[in-house]
């Protein structure tokens, strides 16, 4: 495995906050793919910056983000991989999808679906500075997560934890 540094690395700007995935209007739907890369240290996770109950928060999650059009899975996550952390990545198994609904008064307002991948063999040293929205990292052992990933979105993620990679294919529904 990969030997990386692991100092934390201080926000290089004041705090400001973006919405997540990109604030849901009337029918949009938020693709995505991320990445789980797990050392003896845990799982690696960034902090964001996020709007969620209309009150901006620091949020701890996987690497990864939106697939912009033209893109493939494994390209998009490459990139949000080399954008978030400075790592170069080789894509590995898909390990399981997590789709869900954003839900307000009622009425759906979003939609979501994100792929997530093993990463293999991953080269370089983690490096914050090509994305000003994240703001630290660190690995966090399994047992940890549930404490770490508190955002409405990551129930499919810890639903996954919790079967001990069993599941597949999860949904889940945010209110608010």
């Amino acid at each position: 495995m990969a030997e990386v540094p692991r100092e934390s690395v201080p926000p290089a700007q004041p705090f400001r906050a973006s919405a997540p995935f990109r604030e849901f209007g009337a029918g949009a739907a938020f693709l995505g793919a991320f990445g789980y890369w797990e050392t003896e240290d845990g799982v690696l996770l960034v902090a964001n910056e996020r709007v969620i109950g209309g009150k901006p928060q620091v949020v701890w999650d996987l690497p990864g983000g939106g697939v912009d059009e033209g893109e493939t899975l494994e390209e998009a996550l490459s990139r949000e991989m080399a954008e978030e952390t400075g790592l170069a990545v080789d894509v590995g198994e898909m390990l399981f999808v997590a789709e869900g609904e954003r839900v307000r008064a009622g009425e759906r307002v979003g939609v979501w679906r994100s792929f997530f991948f093993r990463l293999d063999a991953v080269r370089g040293e983690i490096d914050l500075s090509g994305e000003p929205e994240i703001l630290d990292h660190r690995f966090a052992k399994p047992a940890e997560m549930p404490a770490l990933l508190t955002a409405p979105y990551h129930a499919g993620f810890l639903a996954w934890i919790s079967s001990g990679g069993r599941l597949r294919h999860v949904f889940d529904c945010w209110e608010d």
